[in-house]
């Protein structure tokens, strides 16, 4: 909710009326930009004064092989929609967000991380084969064997090489609709950093939340949430909880509060200044739950997190969100993610939510992974044009003490990134190829956003 602009949306339905509008806005000389579900935090499917793409009505899965748990889907795709045809079948999505209602085309565009990151690599890890429609008229058929270089390159490319017309995914065998979960309460940083070390090479899922308003000693505390597969058999009702309904996120919080009453809550407290209070208080829960025994949880409850209160950005109102998300080596981590959160701190300015994961490298060009961490930090937005542009400088100045380190960024996330940040995120090899390949694939610049351009892409 804090960027926006006008355009002129065209909604194809097959790959040829894609191919026609490509040609049709090539012609005119007009700019396109490509739009999944619109989740992306800042401007990366916003093309102001120009053409959208809206791939809402390219929504069908076209096939599913469930000898091999391999899924032929259009860009439109939601995760949900791709989960729920699934699940039944004993198969869930590798790679999945915090939000089901992702695209599998923006996945792709994006190469988005889950929370296991670090054991099976990002969304690109997961596609086999995708066609790809080139505004230059070429229709490719891409994979690790096939037109190889492109593969690589449109996989986290967001959408500047062309259009993701379908793709076969390759899903994951699960033998039960529930994961066991394991709840760590962290005294601090390191504690949070060493535990995600230690557990990497055996735990299928975790992620950390951290009290981004803890100081000293207990700087960087918080909860790790571990969940792990069960193997067939283990689970009495696994292929009961196999059932899609079983998986949706409930409705209501404690079987009684309808969860849509939550948000005004949530904004309450973050409007009158009291966040760090509810902070304390997940910390301390987090306490507790830590104390008791692992715990069932179902794959929907434990991944999508942000599906769980309806309409929760509208806490964030009138002035919205950004996340400042660096990814960091995991050499530099401590010290890089101390200096963050100890620079909000003498601003003022703590962000109200810190999520932290591990990761790993994946091949593709313009990655935002590396062999090491991410710390996701949310700043609800002022509407105060003064302390709006305050903001933006303070996650400018934090972007180059991640880049000093050998940091990068995640561009479905970001707001704030200058030009000057694109060479120096992904080196000036990458982007010399990423631009060789643009000018073939793309030869008039026609696929542009409001990100790329503020970017510098080309």
């Amino acid at each position: 909710m804090t960027s926006g602009g006008e355009s002129s949306v065209l909604r194809p339905t097959s790959a040829e009326e894609v191919a026609a509008a490509l040609r049709e806005v090539g012609a005119a000389g007009g700019s396109l930009g490509l739009r999944g579900s619109g989740c992306s935090y800042g401007d990366a499917s916003l093309n102001t004064g120009g053409h959208l793409l809206d791939f809402g009505r390219m929504n069908r899965i076209l096939s599913f092989d469930e000898e091999r748990g391999e899924a032929v889907v259009e860009p439109g795709v939601t995760i949900r929609d791709l989960w729920r045809h699934s699940i039944g079948h004993g198969y869930w999505p590798t790679v999945v967000p915090g939000t089901m209602e992702v695209s599998c085309g923006g996945a792709a565009a994006m190469n988005i991380h889950g929370k296991n990151n670090f054991a099976v690599g990002t969304f690109g890890d997961s596609i086999l084969e995708f066609t790809l429609a080139t505004p230059s008229g070429e229709t490719l058929s891409c994979s690790r064997e096939r037109n190889p270089e492109v593969f690589h390159a449109a996989i986290g490319s967001f959408g500047m090489l062309g259009v993701f017309t379908e793709m076969r995914v390759k899903l994951k065998r699960v033998y039960s609709g529930r994961l066991k979960v394991t709840a760590v309460a962290t005294r601090d940083l390191v504690a949070n950093l060493d535990y995600l070390e230690t557990h990497r090479g055996e735990a299928d899922y975790l992620v950390g939340w951290l009290d981004l308003h803890a100081r000293d000693s207990a700087l960087g505390r918080g909860a790790i949430h571990r969940a792990d597969q069960l193997a067939a058999g283990e689970d009495p009702e696994g292929e009961r909880m196999l059932a899609a309904e079983r998986q949706d996120v409930p409705p209501r919080l404690f079987y009684v509060v309808p969860k849509g009453w939550i948000w005004p809550g949530m904004w309450l407290f973050l409007q009158g200044g009291m966040w760090r209070l509810v902070n304390a208080a997940k910390f301390h829960a987090g306490v507790r739950e830590a104390k008791r025994p692992p715990y069932l949880q179902s794959h929907g409850a434990f991944h999508f997190l942000l599906d769980y209160v309806p309409n929760w950005k509208k806490m964030t109102s009138p002035g919205g969100l950004i996340q400042f998300q660096p990814f960091v080596p995991q050499a530099a981590a401590e010290r890089v993610y101390r200096t963050l959160i100890e620079t909000c701190h003498r601003a003022g300015t703590v962000p109200y939510l810190g999520v932290l994961k591990r990761h790993r490298p994946d091949p593709f060009l313009m990655t935002h992974a590396v062999d090491g961490y991410s710390l996701a930090m949310d700043f609800a937005v002022s509407k105060n044009p003064a302390k709006r542009d305050a903001l933006w400088a303070l996650c400018q100045r934090m972007a180059d003490v991640v880049l000093d380190a050998g940091g990068r960024f995640y561009y479905a996330k970001d707001a704030v990134l200058q030009a000057s940040s694109f060479p120096r995120i992904h080196g000036a090899a990458a982007v010399a190829e990423f631009r060789r390949l643009k000018a073939r694939l793309d030869p008039q610049a026609m696929l542009a956003t409001d990100l790329s351009r503020r970017m510098g892409v080309v």
